[in-house]
């Protein structure tokens, strides 16, 4: 739970005022809101231009860590006839639950493959794909990159990978987006945390041959975080380190930030010898750095751009530019306000600030000396899961490609994130790699960071949210059905990620 007596906008908002406090000479020119109410309605470009001074600071990271420790401090467990604080509560130990292991037989390995606008592309097709989506800015040259590297690595083993022998535990492991089936499919050895029954997956089992672990009584990160720690303790205890991969996702009730907040907490309370690895995907509608060739691309189109758009620039329908720029820094102006802002929470502390801190310090977030991990956070893009089944955002898919925005479908966004995850854990000069510590540790955070397919959100002239409202009608003009669909019920918000 949040603490006693905060909001997810107030305590957000508390966090990011002692972090000010704690570091001003980085961070005492933002001029946060002295109370949560005026936050609340301005926190996109606040957050913003809170992020375009911290990437730049030398104290980066150690802002990240102090975000990250104050909101894990932050957080309780409920129980019946108390609260306590959620370090306490995970300090004590639960009973280990039984791990029920299905082997899914013996296969070939994992071979490089996505499915993309409804062709399959397999092994270097791949590569020239990745090349289409860097020159029509929907991807980062590091993600193009990373790509290549991983297609090009499993050529050079045969044409395809064995990660047999390698042991992931999979939070969320029911995802749409979650890289389930590819770990799988490589033999790898898998952890299912998900409140959702594995044997969904089973239901299509084709290609699958690893093998699939299960916990007796242990897939609620919020109901029992606890067990979740004790299964994983468990199965790295009788299998060895294990790859932590973060895909869980609910919205509604703060749950975003509380289930990102578990994880984090979940990894932080994990003896450090038994993790190897730590995986998230990150959601393009946060305040993100943008790369050089996004921010060229931006200001190309702001004074390119087709004269309708000029038009609503002039009056200010379409606001711009569409990021905060700031001693050399560019940060997307891309958050989302329909979202809320226990979204925003969640993508910015529990991923952006965590992925940061565990790459550099590790996860003991009170060591006195390093011991980093490698860490994969890319940005995956915006993809039509079930969380986004709503008439507003189903008119602005339409209307997306005006602006020279792709919206993905979820098998082409787990494919993509899951060969970038594959890249980021296997390549020993990747970004993220625990192995890669240069000097100033801003930049390690910054090429952690830089792997992006963004579909075109970091590459656009304006601010997001206004682009997604002429998007909007665009769509609605196009299909006047979708005015009819809507409820009264609040959307689930721009996610990467499908309810677990």
């Amino acid at each position: 739970m949040l603490p006693t007596g905060h909001t997810g906008s107030s305590l957000f908002h508390s966090l990011l005022t002692q972090a000010a406090a704690e570091f001003p000479g980085a961070l005492g020119a933002v001029e946060l809101p002295r109370s949560s109410g005026p936050f609340k309605r301005e926190y996109g470009d606040i957050l913003a231009r809170f992020e375009s001074a911290r990437v730049v600071a030398p104290e980066r990271v150690d802002i990240a860590r102090f975000l990250v420790k104050k909101s894990q401090g932050s957080l309780e467990f409920a129980e019946p006839d108390r609260r306590i604080p959620l370090d306490e509560y995970l300090a004590t130990s639960a009973e280990t639950p039984s791990l029920t292991s299905l082997e899914l037989g013996v296969g070939d390995g994992f071979r490089p493959e996505l499915t993309f606008d409804g062709q399959i592309h397999r092994g270097r097709s791949v590569c020239a794909l990745a090349d289409r989506m860097a020159e029509a800015q929907h991807m980062t040259k590091a993600a193009r990159d990373a790509l290549h590297w991983i297609v090009e690595y499993i050529e050079s083993q045969g044409g395809s990978l064995d990660l047999r022998g390698q042991n992931f535990v999979v939070l969320g492991a029911g995802a749409e987006l979650a890289a389930t089936r590819l770990l799988l499919s490589a033999g790898a050895r898998v952890l299912f945390i998900d409140v959702a029954d594995s044997a969904q997956l089973l239901v299509n089992s084709a290609g699958l041959t690893g093998t699939l672990v299960t916990p007796s009584n242990s897939g609620n990160l919020l109901e029992q975080p606890r067990e979740v720690l004790a299964a994983i303790r468990a199965f790295a205890q009788e299998h060895g380190p294990v790859h932590l991969s973060m895909f869980a996702y609910a919205s509604g009730s703060s749950q975003e930030w509380r289930l990102g907040s578990a994880m984090t907490a979940i990894a932080t309370h994990l003896p450090a010898e038994l993790l190897k690895s730590v995986t998230m995907l990150v959601s393009p509608t946060t305040a993100a750095s943008l790369q050089p060739e996004s921010l060229e691309a931006a200001r190309s189109g702001l004074r390119n751009g087709a004269r309708w758009k000029a038009a609503l620039w002039r009056t200010g329908i379409l606001g711009a530019p569409g990021h905060i720029a700031h001693h050399g820094s560019a940060v997307a102006r891309a958050t989302v306000s329909i979202q809320g802002l226990s979204y925003q929470a969640a993508q910015y502390i529990a991923k952006l600030a965590a992925a940061e801190t565990f790459a550099v310090y590790g996860n003991d977030l009170a060591a006195t000396e390093r011991r980093p991990l490698t860490v994969s956070a890319n940005v995956a893009g915006i993809t039509r899961t079930r969380s986004l089944a709503h008439p507003l955002f189903q008119a602005a898919f339409i209307g997306a490609p005006h602006f020279g925005v792709r919206i993905f479908d979820p098998v082409e966004t787990r494919g993509l994130s899951g060969l970038l995850i594959l890249h980021d854990l296997l390549n020993p000069a990747s970004p993220g790699a625990a192995g890669v510590q240069p000097t100033d540790v801003r930049k390690k955070a910054a090429g952690l960071l830089s792997q992006q397919v963004h579909g075109g959100i970091y590459s656009l002239p304006y601010v997001l949210e206004h682009a997604i409202r002429i998007a909007a009608l665009i769509g609605m003009g196009r299909k006047p059905s979708l005015l009819l669909g809507g409820k009264s019920a609040k959307p689930a918000g721009l996610v990467n990620q499908a309810p677990a």
